[in-house]
């Protein structure tokens, strides 16, 4: 690891293994906010240009002198069910840690959740990656019912894949499909098949978003590489219609997003979400 000063993202650890390379950040986040071959294109999103964020009312009551929320981009961590709440302003530094099996990036404790949020990181020799998120519960109570919500911002011309259920299961349902009020079933960026379903970035201003409950890896095709998540969803109660993996869309960027089980955290309890990452030139 080494620490480098990153376009407008500021100070940035740089990870580097088996010629790919890792940007976190440091100033605000954490976001890993690069990833991508030596020398090549980085496969998420970098909002340079500020184009989401969210502020009002709300930030102005409850977060004084935090300021608003901004995407950045990249990849991050959030709060489920998505509530005003989730959109928690990480806009101070990031506490680094080295530790044995990775590298911690801590954010500080947040003040209208009680939640101290760190995500870790351990490339191995490929230059792959598991990206560990974890929550500890740092109130003076008990959180209501919450899950980890971990997001990858894809760049533009983006094309996710997203496995759902071939089992055989006789009289009972196998799968589900969660819909938001906004998604269009008719819209030609989405392809439900018998056991997947893609979604595609386009210069389309309207946004789409689809949930299921998937099981084995998520890929995404990108600038000539293919990025894939696999990560393991434990029994347990799911949010969003039991979705453990979302992917929405609009005309800038594509997220893939997965969730761990939703359930209420005792003070001083931690909850943990692992994802592991593959990237690969097609």
């Amino acid at each position: 690891m080494e620490f480098i000063n990153y376009k407008s993202f500021g100070k940035c650890a740089k990870l580097s293994k088996g010629g790919k390379t890792m940007l976190v950040t440091v100033d605000v986040g954490p976001r890993v906010i690069f990833y991508g071959y030596d020398g090549g294109e980085n496969i998420f999103y970098e909002d340079e240009q500020d184009l989401i964020n969210k502020g009002g009312e709300y930030f102005d009551d409850n977060l004084p002198n935090k300021g608003i929320w901004h995407i950045y981009g990249g990849h991050r961590l959030w709060k489920c069910p998505e509530y005003l709440d989730t959109y928690y302003p990480d806009n101070a530094p990031v506490k680094v840690v080295e530790e044995k099996d990775g590298i911690c990036f801590i954010s500080g404790v947040e003040e209208t959740t009680g939640i101290q949020k760190t995500i870790k990181i351990n490339m191995s020799d490929d230059g792959n990656a598991t990206v560990e998120h974890k929550f500890v519960n740092k109130g003076n109570t008990s959180t209501p019912p919450i899950a980890l919500w971990a997001l990858s911002v894809m760049d533009k011309g983006a094309k996710a894949y997203v496995p759902i259920s071939t089992e055989d299961t006789g009289l009972l349902p196998n799968r589900n499909i969660t819909l938001w009020s906004y998604t269009d079933l008719k819209d030609p960026r989405l392809d439900i098949q018998n056991g997947l379903i893609s979604l595609s970035q386009a210069n389309d201003t309207h946004p789409i978003k689809i949930g299921t409950f998937a099981s084995g890896a998520v890929k995404v095709d990108i600038k000539g590489m293919t990025f894939a998540i696999d990560f393991t969803s434990p029994d347990g109660e799911y949010g969003d219609h039991h979705c453990n993996i979302e992917t929405y869309t609009n005309d800038i960027m594509l997220e893939i997003e997965t969730l761990s089980p939703i359930k209420s955290m005792a003070c001083g309890e931690e909850a943990v979400h692992i994802e592991k990452w593959s990237l690969n030139r097609q």
